[in-house]
């Protein structure tokens, strides 16, 4: 006979996670999650938690709102680096976009920075030698929306 034991699934204390979602118009009927984080993302290693629960509250969200975008919402978090917080990317590649074909569109994954996190994000995100900024990062939310909205169309139409 097998005990069970309970098991609890670990939250860092310094980090917190709210989901927004756009208003609804009549001309536009496309569902972007906005999952927004604050706090403190430690360093490194130190981080990994940090990380994984980012990773695990962007694809609750994806779960729970059945958006056909997302907004990822660092602006309020301090991230200088760590690799774990690439998870969050792959989970959610891994969810939405498993069996695609090759042709069809990625599901469409925003990033809104500050100047908390921002050289961070970019420095693990993008090719070294990359000059520009990538057109999925943006420091304005309004302006992440409205992108996100077209690339929601986009994948939901496609």
């Amino acid at each position: 006979m097998h005990q069970l034991i309970s098991q609890n699934i670990k939250n860092p204390s310094d980090l917190s996670c709210k989901f927004f979602s756009k208003e609804k118009n009549t001309e536009d009927n496309t569902d972007v999650l906005i999952v927004s984080f604050s706090g403190e993302y430690p360093n490194g290693s130190s981080g990994k938690e940090h990380g994984e629960f980012i990773a695990r509250k962007a694809i609750e969200g994806l779960m729970s709102f059945e958006a056909e975008a997302i907004v990822l919402d660092f602006r309020k978090m301090k991230y200088s680096y760590g690799n774990t917080l690439l998870k969050v990317f792959q989970d959610i590649s891994q969810f939405k976009d498993a069996g695609n074909n090759i042709d069809e569109p990625e599901f469409p994954i925003i990033v809104v920075t500050s100047e908390k996190c921002v050289k961070g994000i970019l420095t693990l995100l993008t090719p070294t030698n990359s000059e520009e900024n990538p057109n999925w990062q943006f420091n304005d939310i309004h302006k992440a929306i409205n992108f996100a909205t077209k690339k929601g169309k986009y994948w939901l139409d496609y």
